[in-house]
């Protein structure tokens, strides 16, 4: 019988950066595929020609394709997607309760009317929301890429929404003939608002998420 998870290694190098559930899934298809040759009588030789022959068709190809994306998708959800979102609700949840305690953001006014409301306390926060995305992403085996960018992934989401805000009303000013789109305001608040967000919010997050690295470092220094 023809070893075939080494078959598949040698032919799919791909799969070298796929789990090993990945791998084992495609051997086992090729061998089912093998056996069922072997049942319609052909000989050992043709049968192993005829599967080898799939992993160069494009059905090979394209299973090797899905169990790559399944596998690829399920570590970044399980790595950095549930633990950003979670970061990203309790920096919502931050924010909502301070608003309820009535502590407002410091608005900047800037020169041709640019403001910014730059909520100092909630970025002094944000450390923590940054800590928490990284801990969730240790405790499902991610790698310190993965950790850090789950704490930072609030700061995506939140730059991700004002692009998409700009987006918004530049297509409104296309579509509405009563909307005017001022685009010597319109980038550079976004601008303004992007670097505050954005970058700000980043540095916080990401503040946190390094802080608690190097504890758990010097934990296990110790230890």
């Amino acid at each position: 019988m023809p070893d075939w998870k080494l078959i598949v290694h040698k032919r799919l190098p791909i799969l070298s950066v796929a789990s090993p559930e990945s791998a084992e899934e495609l051997a086992g298809h090729l061998e089912d595929r093998y056996e069922g040759y072997l049942r319609a009588e052909l000989s050992a030789d043709i049968a192993l020609q005829h599967t080898l022959d799939e992993i160069e068709l494009t059905r090979g190809n394209w299973l090797t394709l899905r169990l790559l994306k399944e596998d690829i998708m399920k570590g970044f959800t399980r790595r950095i997607g549930l633990p950003g979102v979670l970061a990203f609700a309790a920096a919502m949840a931050i924010a909502w309760a301070l608003d309820l305690a009535h502590i407002q953001p410091k608005t900047i006014f800037l020169a041709n009317g640019l403001f910014l409301p730059l909520p100092i306390v909630w970025l002094c926060l944000l450390p923590f929301c940054g800590a928490l995305g990284a801990i969730i992403s240790r405790r499902n085996g991610g790698t310190r890429l993965d950790r850090m960018i789950a704490g930072a992934f609030p700061a995506v989401i939140l730059f991700s929404v004002l692009v998409l805000i700009f987006f918004a009303g530049w297509a409104i000013s296309f579509l509405a003939a009563d909307y005017s789109w001022n685009w010597a305001m319109a980038v550079p608040a976004l601008a303004l608002w992007m670097a505050g967000y954005g970058i700000m919010t980043a540095i916080a997050l990401l503040a946190g998420a390094a802080v608690l690295e190097q504890a758990q470092k010097r934990s296990m220094q110790s230890m």
